[in-house]
């Protein structure tokens, strides 16, 4: 009978630093195989996704045996508790071949119907064997799912010329160890063009032009949770020459380098959602790449942003095809930065929720406030800007900060108007906003010092025509524009701005109202506390 190393060796035999595992459903790497005395038998070192899964950093009672990133991400464990997973070709017959053809792997005994009478009537499932054919002919896939499989290698390449026509595939949180062994499936797959790798942890390319062939073809690429600085996405680069789309959220990518003029050429989406990038300067690094379009950056700590290029009033050279931008949950807290991305071109999308500078200011009058300051934008936080959006938020910019513009030298006589330029630097639109539309008069300008508790109207919000929509009981400043109304509306209810026909029954008079001016404030209309707001279309 052999002894119990001899079997553990056995065991581990085609087991080789680097390889990558599942135990008790946490993931990890092995960093070391051997003995750790004054125990017996073999043990493996590894290194556990988790930083706090561990026990140590790979050091034990003053030997070390292996390097950890964490103090708590290291571990020795038995051989026979660690799973190294399957090839790729058994993951895809596990999943796409059924146990039995014929129903196509329906438990036919569970397939009947029984009336009142106990009557047993079989269920037969026409097409569930020409399906169950379709899927297990490979050839006819297009589409492969194999997440958590514990695929962790190729298996047979005859098996995989099989694939032809693969166009997506998704392979995240397997136990896959390198690139080189990715290009291995992915070269058998000339047609794909979407791959998600995610929760993987890969060895870096020791030469990534010669992968290139393997993705030839591929748009889209999902790298996110695999603990990437961008040095690292940087090595690999060269290997998607035609990328279009790029996740790289939940890593830890926190500085970042101007891209080379031969990469990311064609990228028109990057996705840095969650992770530590806190300057604006280092997103600037990739305001050359000639095609981005979207650039997504909420759940990073950036707390302003800049283009020193060119100053206020001016559009920066950067980003010249950049039309949407995410930043919220981020930590901009000065109005400058909306300032600021009036400079950009094209932009026309942003979403900006949950940052400090929101803080204590009513919804509507921030979203005024970004609109005013964007000359561009016709989406808000995934909400279209209407015309008339624009032309209140304008309007009521004017109104608010009339008296700043005329105590820094403003003057509602164009020949005597010198704004300081402070002013213009705070506003840079101001100057653009009283042209188009003259300044605000005595009579229009806010009282800013007025409390809002004291202009807050609750009214119920009601649909006549269709009683499916909900009741709603909101409370509404008096001096918030019918304009600004409707894109409240717009949001509650889905119904477009421009086919809303809004009244109001007076809780005291009985009498129905038409709210027949967008760009009057709704207590012009005399809408009081206990009102009812009727919402037609």
């Amino acid at each position: 009978m052999p002894s119990q190393e001899a079997v553990m060796e056995k065991e581990i035999a085609n087991v080789s630093i680097g390889a990558r595992f599942v135990s008790d459903g946490d993931c990890g790497t092995v960093k070391y195989i051997g003995e750790v005395p004054p125990t017996t038998g073999l043990w493996l070192g590894v290194e556990w996704d988790k930083p706090d899964r561990g026990k140590h950093d790979g050091s034990h009672q003053g030997t070390r045996y292996f390097q950890c990133r964490s103090a708590t991400s290291g571990s020795f464990l038995r051989p026979k508790k660690a799973d190294f997973g399957i090839d790729l070709t058994k993951a895809l017959s596990d999943r796409y071949v059924p146990d039995d053809l014929e129903t196509g792997g329906i438990d036919t005994s569970t397939m009947y119907v029984q009336d009142e009478k106990n009557k047993v009537t079989v269920v037969e499932m026409v097409g569930a064997s020409m399906i169950a054919r379709k899927q297990s002919s490979f050839e006819n896939l297009q589409e492969i799912d194999l997440r958590e499989t514990k695929v962790c290698r190729t298996g047979s390449d005859d098996f995989l010329k099989k694939l032809p026509n693969i166009t997506e595939l998704n392979i995240s949180k397997n136990l896959i160890p390198s690139w080189e062994e990715v290009s291995k499936m992915t070269r058998q797959m000339p047609k794909l063009i979407l791959l998600n790798l995610s929760e993987n942890r890969l060895v870096l390319p020791s030469n990534p032009v010669s992968l290139a062939t393997a993705f030839s073809r591929l748009q889209d690429l999902v790298l996110n949770n695999m603990d990437l600085d961008w040095e690292q996405v940087m090595v690999c680069a060269p290997m998607w020459p035609q990328l279009r789309k790029l996740f790289l959220c939940y890593n830890k990518i926190a500085a970042i380098t101007r891209v080379q003029s031969d990469l990311f050429q064609h990228l028109e989406l990057l996705n840095l959602e969650s992770n530590q990038i806190t300057d604006w300067q280092q997103v600037n690094l990739l305001g050359h790449l000639p095609k981005l379009q979207s650039l997504l950056l909420a759940y990073n700590p950036l707390s302003c942003i800049a283009f020193h290029d060119v100053p206020v009033g001016q559009k920066t050279a950067l980003f010249p095809h950049l039309h949407m931008l995410s930043i919220s949950h981020c930590k901009v807290n000065e109005w400058d930065s909306f300032n600021e991305l009036d400079k950009l071109q094209r932009l026309k999308d942003l979403r900006y929720k949950k940052n400090p500078i929101l803080d204590g200011i009513q919804l509507e009058r921030a979203e005024e406030r970004v609109i005013a300051k964007i000359a561009g934008l016709t989406h808000m936080n995934r909400c279209q800007v209407f015309e008339d959006d624009r032309k209140g938020a304008e309007l009521v910019y004017l109104k608010t900060f009339c008296a700043d513009w005329l105590k820094s030298g403003g003057s509602r006589e164009p020949a005597k108007s010198k704004p300081s330029q402070q002013f213009l630097e705070d506003h840079p639109r101001y100057e653009k906003l009283v042209q188009l539309y003259g300044a605000a008069e005595d009579s229009e300008m806010r009282n800013q010092t007025s409390a809002l508790k004291d202009t807050l109207i609750v009214m119920k919000i009601r649909c006549p025509d269709d009683p499916s929509k909900r009741e709603l009981t909101k409370k509404l400043p008096g001096g918030m524009e019918v304009t600004k109304l409707k894109s409240l509306l717009h949001r509650l209810y889905k119904i477009d701005v421009s086919d809303q026909k809004l009244s109001y029954i007076s809780h005291k008079a009985g009498q129905e109202i038409e709210l027949d001016n967008d760009l009057r404030p709704i207590n012009y209309f005399s809408i009081e506390t206990g009102d009812t707001l009727l919402v037609r279309w």
